[in-house]
């Protein structure tokens, strides 16, 4: 089984990442005999949208389910959506939690286990508004917007290129 941890460097010793979203690296890791393969997170720096990118960016690497210490709702949403189960790391380094889902003792998550914008630097502590659900939904709605709108420019650019090919 290919199971995807995300951590703070690209070995099987190396720790678990105490976010998702951010996570340095991601490890896939074969859990018959530990082989991994190591990615950069190419969304750790983004400015906004991190957890989504992240959790899109994870399931093209098809992974049958993601060990991590903290998951925001917009990358829960996603990976749950992509159909992937999510377990809560139990601290440690990647090899030790591969060895605790083996024997069954990560917890499976059904929610969210981070507020959203918890792993991004300047995180406004205590300024929730109360209405979480509502705000993960709009920042959701507006991410998947500005992917619209560039995929729209990008297919009416074609076009133009298109039209100016058959004149």
């Amino acid at each position: 089984m290919k199971v995807l941890v995300s951590a703070t460097g690209k070995s099987v010793d190396s720790p678990v990442s105490p976010v998702f979203g951010r996570a340095e690296y991601y490890s896939l890791v074969d859990t018959d005999d530990l082989t991994l393969e190591s990615f950069e997170n190419p969304a750790r720096n983004q400015s906004g949208g991190a957890g989504i990118q992240a959790a899109q960016f994870v399931l093209e690497k098809n992974p049958e389910s993601v060990i991590s210490s903290n998951i925001g709702p917009n990358a829960f949403e996603v990976l749950s959506a992509g159909s992937v189960p999510c377990y809560s790391a139990s601290g440690g380094t990647v090899r030790e939690n591969i060895e605790a889902f083996n024997s069954g003792k990560l917890t499976l998550i059904g929610a969210a286990t981070a507020e959203s914008h918890s792993g991004m630097a300047g995180n406004l502590a205590g300024s929730s508004t109360g209405g979480e659900a509502e705000v993960s939904e709009l920042e959701i709605l507006t991410e998947k917007l500005r992917d619209l709108r560039s995929q729209v420019a990008d297919i009416l650019r074609t076009l133009d290129e298109i039209g100016e090919e058959n004149r």
